[in-house]
């Protein structure tokens, strides 16, 4: 469970020991989908789910099937005074922070018609995939994240285990600025490396974001 009181780090902690229940939900919901791909199906299949755990964390999640690779992508959500707070965990890599303020930006710019967790939902199904790298941003530095719809910008936290995104841009707008346009070509470069190696992994920065690899059917064998 999660209280306001946590600091970042404690949230960060406890949603990486949470993640593997989020892990074994996706593989009861998802391995026969996964078996009956990997045989006969073509491209990459994308499904869209959320689960509360017994600790009463809230995930919403993205499964990314493909004939050779599973990928599940958790993202977890919680409520204070100040809005909706969200957290990716991801199996290499910092934990990624989106301040209230930042969804909110987002729901504005993307769905303003929707309330802030479906514009929460929306966000993470297009925006899961993370290609990053240390930018230099108003003078200061800053861990640049490029996303299908543009750039999230925060500060690199606790050693490194954190960053916390402050900042989001959207394509027309990052393109304005030198030192993010030029990161659309590495979410480009970074996903056809996935599609073409997808048993081989790029080192660094480039490395975040992507998610757990996993076989859901294994995961349920050995439960």
């Amino acid at each position: 469970m999660i209280i306001s009181s946590m600091s970042l780090t404690e949230i960060a902690a406890a949603l990486r020991k949470d993640v593997v229940h989020v892990q074994q939900h996706v593989a009861e919901k998802y391995w026969e989908l996964e078996r009956r791909h990997r045989k006969g199906g073509k491209g990459v299949m994308v499904q869209c789910g959320e689960h509360t755990t017994a600790d009463r964390i809230q995930w919403v999640y993205v499964v990314s099937i493909s004939t050779t690779k599973t990928t599940v992508y958790p993202m977890a959500w919680y409520f204070t005074r100040q809005g909706i707070h969200a957290f990716q965990i991801d199996a290499e890599g910092p934990a990624t922070y989106i301040r209230p303020h930042v969804l909110e930006r987002y729901r504005q710019r993307f769905c303003p018609d929707a309330d802030v967790l479906q514009a929460l939902r929306r966000m993470h199904a297009r925006n899961y995939d993370k290609a990053s790298e240390p930018r230099e941003y108003r003078g200061r530095p800053t861990i640049a994240s490029a996303v299908e719809d543009g750039y999230f910008m925060g500060d690199h936290l606790y050693s490194g285990t954190l960053v916390d995104y402050h900042t989001f841009y959207d394509v027309p707008m990052g393109a304005k600025q030198p030192a993010l346009r030029e990161m659309r070509k590495l979410l480009e470069w970074r996903r056809y490396f996935a599609a073409t190696n997808p048993k081989a992994r790029p080192s660094g920065y480039v490395n975040w974001g992507q998610g757990f690899p996993l076989r859901l059917e294994r995961l349920v064998r050995a439960a």
